[in-house]
């Protein structure tokens, strides 16, 4: 676990610096500047792929999955720049590009843009259904991030805006800067929860019959736990601030870490 929040606060830090650099503006395009925008579609045939991932930079990602034996992925959404004017705008649309490529085992989807923004928004708004068995993993910047109904591991990695995994039957392992993340998860036997965010709040809902190790650390807010049967080590009661024991036999490991912000976790 450790090396798992070593890893999240290496990439917010690199976030932040990119963001600065790349411009910011992943608002899904709500800025009143001059601004030039284009809809993008792709269909991917899902061979023997069990991934699909994400890098993006500014804008919002929402991916769903689709149950019933779909067997391709759909990716749309919008390409937008914001500048000065419209004419610059315009002129920048082009590089402002979405990469699709596929290898063995995974679909890649990834933003492309000019490294220096010079004053300008790039923005991609993603809306991807998928195969509801696919492992979903998404790196971006700026802007909220959706990933549900997945019977699948979810992995996402945030730095401004906020996280909702919803129906995620699988691993979740989900990491913020600045924001909050909500998250409904299944774990599996043995599986793995592993939620991070610096700034902002962590409200996790997972059934009451989840067996796993339980963590729960926040340096400045409150933990609250409901409906969870957990048996708390003798002597190590929990407090506003940290919380571990064992749910059940304990197959899996659940953790939970916030820097200023708040915890809740509720059994349903």
């Amino acid at each position: 676990m450790t090396r798992t929040r070593r890893a999240v606060g290496a990439f917010c830090l690199l976030g932040l610096m990119l963001a600065s650099a790349c411009g910011g503006g992943g608002d899904g395009g709500s800025s009143t500047r001059p601004a030039v925008e284009e809809p993008f579609s792709y269909d991917v045939t899902v061979a023997n792929q069990t991934a699909l991932r994400l890098i993006g930079v500014n804008g919002t990602v929402t991916v769903s999955g689709a149950s019933g034996g779909a067997s391709s992925i759909a990716i749309t959404g919008v390409r937008r720049v914001e500048a000065d004017t419209l004419e610059d705008a315009t002129a920048r649309l082009a590089a402002l590009r979405v990469d699709v490529s596929s290898s063995a085992t995974e679909v890649l989807v990834k933003t492309d843009q000019p490294q220096f923004a010079a004053g300008r928004n790039y923005i991609v708004n993603y809306t991807i259904v998928l195969p509801e068995h696919l492992d979903v993993s998404v790196t971006t910047i700026n802007g909220d991030v959706t990933v549900r109904s997945l019977n699948a591991d979810c992995m996402i990695s945030n730095v401004n805006g906020g996280i909702q995994a919803d129906a995620i039957v699988g691993n979740a392992l989900l990491s913020l800067a600045n924001g909050n993340i909500t998250a409904s998860v299944t774990l599996p036997s043995g599986g793995q929860i592993d939620i991070g965010v610096a700034n902002g709040t962590i409200d996790l809902s997972i059934p009451q019959a989840t067996s796993a190790q339980f963590s729960a650390m926040v340096a400045t807010g409150s933990i609250t736990l409901t409906d969870l049967p957990l048996t708390v080590p003798p002597g190590s009661p929990c407090t506003p601030q940290a919380c571990s024991g064992t749910l059940h036999s304990g197959d899996g490991t659940i953790d939970l870490h916030a820097g200023s912000g708040a915890i809740a976790v509720r059994g349903v």
